[in-house]
């Protein structure tokens, strides 16, 4: 009797035991539905503080429809994840809104009017086998005036600015004006006539260079003159493109825009290429915008080109009546960790092509921030400017360049306060405005030491498709240019999100077995190194001979000799890149093995405690009724 009591009295437990877990479930689900805690390090999987704003000032109503294949989720589950992810991030949203924006998900099965409505949005279709399934994983929002924004596929790539996207997505709904830049240049950036022929017929107007349409896609554009004398009050952000010969009362009403809260994208060249008939050319006056530029707490050294002789563009050349190849040192193809990748400008870039950059330093004693954006590898080197005015000698560039192992500011996010660059206003017609001396809020200004990033050439390339001219990137140029503009229009929620992301969570054995292999790979890596050094050597040893024209060339023996090392580097780097192979491959399968110790093998041993405890409970049960 006690033993069937015993047995009773053990399913009631249980069953009580389910019940409990089951009711408290269901009363977390409904109490404690908007209680989180995340101990995450950097708090990832928490909206920042400085968002709120942007969704509780939401005053029409925004619906976000998220759509996600479960076939991707078998798939992928990375992208399971994801989607985990983009949906308790929009949840958070939705109850900082106040009911104003509304979630809505969605599972686009094949031929279903949901898919249909998903390819309306645009969201694009990613293939799933050799069947011809396909999936989706996109977001489409709209507003109340039917304004819509969509994202067309959800890269992982761009997973550690998710928070960024969907704020600077829903901020643009909430707020629809489109914002509106001025245009300050002095390039032919908006076209320009040409000369007229010889035929005397009169001159063609140029068409706008290609960034210029981009632009215009997603802002209104105001154009300005160096000589203006206030910047209108609807302009959000100045773009100022090579603003050679501002007059003073340009210079002062820039100075005072920004002190005064307004954003600008600044591009300021040593040796603009497109500021002639195709010779570089060392740009007008450049006091204006130096006094300005030393205010906000950077200089551009004048008169200085850098090169990188790792990041050198591979260009045409003739010689003695053939075509060669030869890498110009001052036209650079910068990939990688060329650029800051915690920030939204320029964490999602591949490559960007620039053309006799200049170089961006700190001011010393400056009250602002200077953060690099973007730049150059530890084998660049500074080059007077002279030298590519007109055309240059690629051959001696390349021979003559000695890299100074430091590395060299081309692009920078300024912040913080600053001061005026004037210490009254400039005495004009009526009377003088409120002189700011300093800045109201922490200003924000990018900067590039180079214009060419703009020009066509060096980063499209134009193709034809059913008898229609299309212009084709092949470089991030425009990426960056609207990215920096989409951020500095951003509101200042935006703008604190630029460097937060997903971290590295990496376990501290795996981090050891990373620098161990570091140190097997060491001597390889310094092998390479010398070669290249070799290499260096060897070239300007060479013996240069003057083809009639006042051009230096190569000899073919030398020429032979550099695309000789030319494969033996590339066989280095095979050889290192098979070693990093094999190595990642042994790091992959201890992490696999970690992982199983921390998700799997301690709830097994802790069950298998828990059958032996209850075992040897029984076993002393029944020894005691014996």
């Amino acid at each position: 009797m006690n033993r069937l009591d015993s047995r009773t009295l053990a399913a009631i437990g249980i069953a009580a035991a389910v019940i409990l877990f089951i009711a408290a479930n269901i009363l977390s689900n409904t109490w404690l539905r908007n209680f989180r805690l995340d101990v995450t390090e950097g708090a990832s999987y928490s909206t920042s503080e400085q968002i709120r704003p942007v969704f509780e000032g939401i005053k029409e109503p925004i619906i976000v429809r998220v759509y996600f294949s479960e076939s991707i989720a078998q798939a992928s589950p990375r992208h399971a994840e994801y989607f985990q992810r983009v949906r308790d991030l929009l949840q958070q949203y939705a109850e900082l809104a106040n009911g104003k924006l509304k979630i809505e998900l969605y599972n686009p099965e094949p031929f279903s009017d949901v898919e249909d409505r998903a390819v309306g949005f645009g969201l694009q279709a990613v293939p799933l086998g050799q069947l011809g399934e396909v999936g989706y994983f996109g977001l489409a929002a709209t507003n109340s005036t039917d304004d819509q924004q969509v994202v067309p596929f959800f890269n992982l790539e761009r997973e550690q600015f998710l928070e960024y996207d969907l704020t600077k997505l829903i901020y643009g709904l909430s707020e629809p004006d489109q914002p509106k830049i001025g245009l300050l240049s002095t390039l032919p950036i908006e076209g320009a006539p040409q000369m007229p022929n010889m035929m005397g017929m009169p001159p063609q107007q140029s068409r706008p260079w290609a960034i210029l349409g981009q632009i215009r896609d997603l802002f209104a554009v105001q154009s300005l003159t160096p000589d203006i004398a206030a910047i209108p009050a609807d302009i959000d952000i100045l773009m100022l493109v090579q603003p050679d010969s501002l007059s003073e009362t340009a210079a002062y009403a820039v100075d005072q825009f920004i002190l005064g809260g307004g954003k600008a994208l600044v591009f300021v060249d040593p040796n603009a290429e497109s500021a002639g008939m195709g010779a570089p050319q060392a740009g007008g006056d450049k006091q204006g915008i130096t006094k300005l530029l030393n205010a906000w707490g950077v200089r551009m050294p004048d008169g200085q080109v850098v090169g990188d002789i790792e990041s050198a563009a591979r260009v045409g050349l003739q010689a003695e009546g053939r075509p060669i190849a030869a890498d110009y040192v001052a036209w650079l193809q910068l990939r990688g960790d060329r650029f800051d990748g915690s920030d939204a400008i320029t964490g999602d870039l591949n490559q960007i092509n620039l053309g006799t950059s200049g170089v961006l330093e700190k001011v010393e004693g400056a009250t602002t921030t200077v953060t690099p954006l973007i730049s150059t590898g530890l084998q660049s080197m500074r080059m007077p400017a002279d030298k590519f005015m007109g055309l240059p000698d690629v051959v001696s560039l390349f021979r003559d360049f000695k890299p100074q192992n430091k590395t060299e500011i081309i692009a920078a996010r300024i912040t913080g306060p600053a001061k005026s660059a004037f210490t009254e206003a400039p005495k004009g017609e009526g009377p003088a405005p409120a002189h700011l001396i300093d800045s109201k809020q922490p200003i924000q200004v990018v900067v590039v030491a180079d214009s060419d990033i703009l020009v066509d050439r060096f980063w499209t390339q134009n193709s034809s498709f059913l008898g229609e001219s299309m212009v084709v990137p092949i470089a991030d140029n425009a990426n960056f240019v609207i990215n920096a503009l989409e951020n500095l229009t951003g509101s200042p929620a935006l703008s604190a999100l630029r460097g937060r992301g997903v971290q590295s969570r990496p376990f501290e054995l795996l981090e050891s077995i990373r620098r161990e292999a570091e140190t097997q790979y060491r001597a390889t890596e310094q092998s390479l190194t010398g070669r290249l050094e070799e290499l260096q050597k060897r070239v300007s040893a060479m013996q240069v001979r003057d083809d009639g024209t006042g051009q230096a060339i190569l000899s073919e023996e030398d020429q032979r000799t550099i695309e000789s090392y030319r494969g033996d580097i590339l066989a280095t780097r095979r050889e290192l890149r098979e070693v990093q192979r094999a190595l990642r491959e042994d790091i992959e399968r201890l992490q696999g093995i970690l992982t199983f110790v921390n998700i799997a093998l301690v709830p097994i041993l802790f069950g298998i405690a828990l059958i032996v405890v209850a075992a040897v409970r029984r076993r002393r049960r029944a020894t005691a009724v014996a």
